[in-house]
């Protein structure tokens, strides 16, 4: 049993966690960075609408590249129309707020998210792994987290005040997990398809699935070594669907992720099997 300090140091350790994916929230925090007076007061002389221009500069900061349609469907929602949409758009890339390249006719990035907010939002805008035991879930606006509150269902249209089977969410809520890190280190991590491209695919669209995977390969084994900063122990929690099946809720830990997600994944509590 640890100690009441023990316990309220991994109790500490806990609200951190939570606060930095509260602050790391994907589109709230990219507003951040954007959401400035220089901007502001550009947007504000070019006749563009300042929120259309910042979420302008989200999504091309999240997008990389992107054409026409893919801007305007999603930036459509900040205006009348999809032509005004599109209208502004051109305003800022002939302006300097983004770049266009007429021979791919796409939209890129001028002004790119920093390293060091990347880093962040790489490692804490999904749930981490919890340190001590989840709070119990209750009624179907507790998600087992401290600091956070929300649907405990997976889908906003499925969500309701009607009874779930929240016990069973509990049990498995407070299962002590650990990872096994001689798998880590013996058992190479990989996603399938990424030894060739496909038929159907760019040699751009190969290129960037691989980057993707070795992001998330890189970030996976920074959250692991969280865990085990934290005695390798850790708890996730459990969401249901509206078929009431369950889903954990880790991203790079999870135990219904990928062969290798699953294999490096072990009960903290082991008993020998006869």
């Amino acid at each position: 049993m640890p100690s009441q300090h023990e316990h309220d140091e991994k109790f500490g350790h806990q609200l951190v966690l939570e606060k930095l994916f509260n602050k790391n929230q994907l589109i709230p925090r990219l507003r951040e960075e954007f959401d400035l007076p220089i901007f502001k007061k550009y947007f504000v002389e070019l006749g563009i609408p300042v929120d259309f221009g910042i979420n302008l500069m989200v999504q091309i900061a999240l997008h990389k590249r992107a054409d026409v349609s893919t801007m305007v469907g999603v930036l459509r929602k900040y205006v009348d129309d999809a032509q005004q949409a599109a209208n502004y758009l051109m305003t800022a890339a002939l302006n300097g707020i983004l770049y266009w390249e007429p021979i791919t006719r796409v939209f890129i990035v001028r002004f790119a998210i920093p390293a060091d907010v990347q880093l962040e939002l790489d490692k804490f805008q999904f749930p981490l792994p919890m340190v001590v035991p989840p709070q119990e879930v209750i009624e179907n606006t507790d998600i087992g987290m401290y600091l956070s509150k929300g649907f405990i269902s997976l889908k906003a249209m499925y969500h309701h005040d009607e009874d779930l089977c929240l016990d069973h969410i509990n049990s498995l809520n407070n299962m002590k997990l650990c990872i096994n890190f001689d798998t880590v280190r013996m058992v190479k991590n990989k996603w399938r398809n990424l030894d060739k491209q496909k038929p159907s695919e760019t040699r751009n669209d190969f290129m960037k699935r691989k980057k993707a995977f070795e992001k998330y390969d890189r970030v996976t084994k920074e959250v692991l070594s969280l865990v085990l900063m934290e005695e390798n122990s850790f708890y996730l929690t459990h969401q249901p669907d509206k078929r009431g099946r369950t889903y954990c809720k880790g991203y790079h830990i999870n135990y219904q992720g990928t062969a290798w997600n699953k294999a490096v994944v072990e009960f903290y509590d082991k008993e020998s099997i006869e």
